[in-house]
């Protein structure tokens, strides 16, 4: 599913001070992509209120955000990295406050796609060394080229 990665979006060394504003510059490029409607923005965090999308993975900590299908305009993977963490509250808990560094918004067209495409990041996630080269990598190639590697090109 290539067209994952038609609008390249991918923001590195970002900053920001609340996972608020992370999701709000990342969702702002899906909106400037024509990925996400007008609603986008609101309906990431009105999900991530009620679902939150935290993961503490071994070296790192990720956050997943995503939204019903209604709100997406194409099928398209974004990433972020942040310079310093922004606190989500983790996968599975109402309260357990985790520090993410790292980012990848979903903007996905049907409902199946969402579990099918979080058990592969799942995948890449518990891989050590594929989640510290995404941690420093610092363009869109790089990053291309390692997601190729472990097979979401074609996910």
């Amino acid at each position: 599913m290539a067209e994952l990665f038609d609008e390249k979006i991918a923001l590195f060394k970002q900053k920001a001070s609340s996972k608020e504003e992370a999701l709000k510059i990342l969702a702002d490029e899906f909106m400037k992509k024509g990925v996400g409607k007008e609603t986008f923005y609101d309906a990431i965090l009105a999900r991530e209120k009620t679902f939150a999308t935290g993961l503490s993975c071994n070296n790192m900590c990720v956050a997943i955000p995503h939204t019903d299908p209604e709100h997406v305009n194409k099928v398209q993977l974004g990433f972020m990295t942040l310079e310093q963490p922004v606190d989500f509250i983790e996968m599975g808990t109402d309260d357990k406050h985790i520090g993410v560094t790292l980012i990848v918004m979903m903007a996905l067209k049907e409902a199946h796609q969402q579990l099918d495409m979080l058990m592969k990041l799942m995948d890449v996630f518990q891989n050590d060394e594929v989640m510290d080269r995404l941690s420093k990598t610092n363009n869109f190639d790089e990053l291309y080229t390692i997601l190729k590697e472990v097979g979401l090109d074609n996910a």
